[in-house]
């Protein structure tokens, strides 16, 4: 082979190399959601704990809704959202509607998303549970954590915990 056909070869290859790491690279946000604690802040969690009973293997999905308000004077900011397993996601529902689902902490990219609540506000953050991810194996107790970030100075992360057992 003659060496600019080579030489050709080798460049083309070069720039489509160039133009894939470019386009991931844009299309990635690899940043999360930084919030500033402010006075004024104030986040009001109805519960933190809930014992669900018995979930049936094959009964779909489970959600659960834990109420949260904003009792403060200042807008209480939420962000990163996340769960203890990819059986479970996250999101906040407001009166604007429902926000993204958020998965396991490490296996979902980072969000620069929050929401915010202003004062007298309230919301739920429901955590929704696939009893039948992980097949047949995952019968038997089960015990999962959501998690989030705010900017009350008071309680800046949170974790909201739900158990029961998977039946067939």
């Amino acid at each position: 082979m003659d060496k600019k056909f080579l030489a050709i070869i080798a460049f083309l290859t070069l720039g489509i190399i160039v133009l894939a790491v470019s386009i991931t690279s844009f299309s990635k946000s690899d940043t999360k959601a930084v919030l500033s604690q402010i006075q004024g802040a104030k986040i009001k969690v109805d519960h933190t704990y809930k014992t669900v009973g018995d979930i049936g293997y094959s009964k779909g999905i489970l959600y659960h809704s834990f109420p949260i308000k904003n009792e403060g004077t200042q807008d209480l900011k939420i962000a990163n959202m996340t769960t203890s397993c990819m059986c479970t996601k996250v999101f906040l529902k407001t009166k604007k509607g429902e926000g993204p689902r958020f998965g396991m902490k490490g296996m979902t990219a980072p969000s620069s998303w929050t929401e915010v609540l202003k004062p007298g506000e309230d919301g739920e953050i429901i955590a929704a549970f696939d009893p039948a991810y992980h097949g047949p194996q995952g019968l038997g107790p089960v015990s999962r954590i959501v998690s989030f970030q705010t900017n009350d100075p008071d309680t800046p992360y949170i974790e909201l915990s739900f158990e029961g057992t998977v039946f067939k």
